[in-house]
């Protein structure tokens, strides 16, 4: 299977790269603008979201527009063993620091323990389909948070329209994506819980 999920991820990867930070930035607003009236968002109490690479859809805002709904922000972190996920909560005003693989996070320990089936995940990856398989990096963390700390909840990518291909490869430990928000439209997948 890796054979096969390898070039297209280093494919989807090149393609990514090639975006303009102003090109990443207008895609990201008007993920955002979708964002802005997406039920599953609106009513969720809790968010769970990540910290953005350069040529990744920003999350910043999105954050942002959460705190201020009085939702509760959760970022992952990988667990000392570098074995899984955990996710830890961001409070208004703390800025993130370096963690494992210099990846930002929130200062603390305020873990999440679970989530609620009104509750929303903004999963990033680096490909996906319209069924919702998602490509990742490779190492599986989002695959077992979703059978962990995050099962129940409503799964949602955040992806660029051109990161969406005809067909994802994935064996049984992957997990699907209810949505995609990409900087056109939002798409219901086939598994869509909601």
């Amino acid at each position: 299977m890796q054979n096969e999920k390898n070039p297209l991820r280093a494919l989807l990867l090149q393609q990514r790269r090639s975006l303009s930070t102003q090109e990443v930035s207008v895609k990201s607003q008007r993920i955002l603008v979708y964002l802005r009236t997406f039920p599953p968002f609106l009513r969720a109490q809790t968010v769970v979201l990540y910290s953005a690479e350069a040529d990744e859809v920003q999350t910043e805002e999105i954050c942002h527009e959460a705190m201020l709904s009085a939702k509760a922000v959760y970022y992952p972190r990988i667990t000392a063993d570098r074995a899984d996920l955990e996710f830890v909560r961001r409070f208004p005003d703390v800025p993130l620091i370096p963690g494992t693989f210099n990846i930002p996070i929130p200062p603390g320990n305020d873990l999440l323990t679970q989530l609620q089936a009104t509750d929303v995940v903004l999963t990033p990856g680096v490909g996906f389909d319209r069924e919702g398989r998602r490509l990742g990096r490779g190492k599986g963390y989002y695959d077992r948070a979703f059978r962990g700390v995050l099962a129940g909840a409503c799964r949602v990518a955040l992806t660029y329209e051109a990161q969406i291909v005809p067909q994802i490869p994935v064996d049984a430990s992957d997990e699907p994506m209810d949505y995609l928000v990409t900087e056109r439209q939002i798409y219901q997948c086939g598994n869509a819980r909601r």
